[in-house]
């Protein structure tokens, strides 16, 4: 970590000093300042209070922890975490499964389950409900969902109550509209999509197998998406008749 050479050497601070002055071993210190292991957050505090440097470790520790916690998630995913937390508009097409930011936590881990070890999935949990907190800001981003009749019944039995509701309690907030596309609704697209839109710019994310994507910045095809988006928002519920369905699948679970 170069910010921590630095601010050592210019406080005229061996290794072997500072690791006295912050209470562990010189071998730890050695190899956070070579990158070779990711500081602790309560290190990186320590490194602040230390240097007085207002924060300045506790954001590298952020950096770096956000890009370890990422390596599990697709490539193509990444952009839309990015630009999501400044999200001002998000349209989601989704014919399989409830889309993360409005997953539950019991849901996720059985959508995680299904793709990754189990090493991976409590930390995979982690960073979906930490997207959500975009739903909770002063300002979230305006939302459309439109939702496939047999993604909700098809949320298995024991997880359905809490997932309707979830659903349910999200549809009464302003911001957020879902509607569901019913059986037999003439929209051939099978597979999901969304639409990010920032103040400056929109990019599209296609979803393709096992949660594998891409995300696409090229406005003519970001306007493709969005004419699909539109077509089948058409055939949808109105916003109140699909609460109404959602609140019928949830009875029968």
């Amino acid at each position: 970590m170069e910010e921590l050479r630095v601010r050592r050497e210019a406080d005229g601070l061996s290794r072997v000093k500072l690791a006295e002055l912050l209470g562990c071993t010189r071998q730890w210190l050695d190899k956070v300042e070579t990158l070779e292991r990711v500081p602790s957050e309560a290190l990186a505090a320590d490194l602040d209070t230390q240097f007085k440097t207002h924060g300045t470790f506790q954001r590298i520790w952020a950096a770096l922890d956000e890009a370890r916690r990422l390596r599990n998630v697709p490539t193509g995913f990444r952009p839309v975490i990015e630009i999501e937390r400044d999200a001002k508009r998000i349209r989601f097409y989704e014919p399989v499964l409830v889309p993360g930011l409005f997953q539950t936590e019991a849901y996720a881990r059985t959508v995680f389950k299904v793709r990754h070890p189990p090493a991976v999935v409590e930390e995979q949990v982690g960073i979906r409900l930490a997207r959500q907190k975009v739903l909770e800001k002063a300002k979230p981003p305006w939302i459309f969902l439109l939702l496939r009749e047999n993604v909700v019944r098809d949320i298995p039995g024991h997880l359905r109550p809490e997932q309707c509701k979830r659903l349910l309690e999200r549809s009464e907030q302003f911001t957020i509209s879902i509607q569901i596309l019913p059986i037999g609704a003439e929209v051939f697209e099978s597979s999901a999509f969304q639409l990010i839109a920032s103040e400056t710019s929109e990019i599209a994310y296609a979803e393709s197998v096992n949660g594998f994507g891409q995300s696409v910045r090229d406005p003519d095809k970001v306007s493709e998406f969005a004419l699909l988006f539109e077509r089948a928002r058409s055939s949808a519920l109105s916003v109140e008749e699909s609460r109404n369905r959602i609140q019928a699948i949830m009875e029968d679970a």
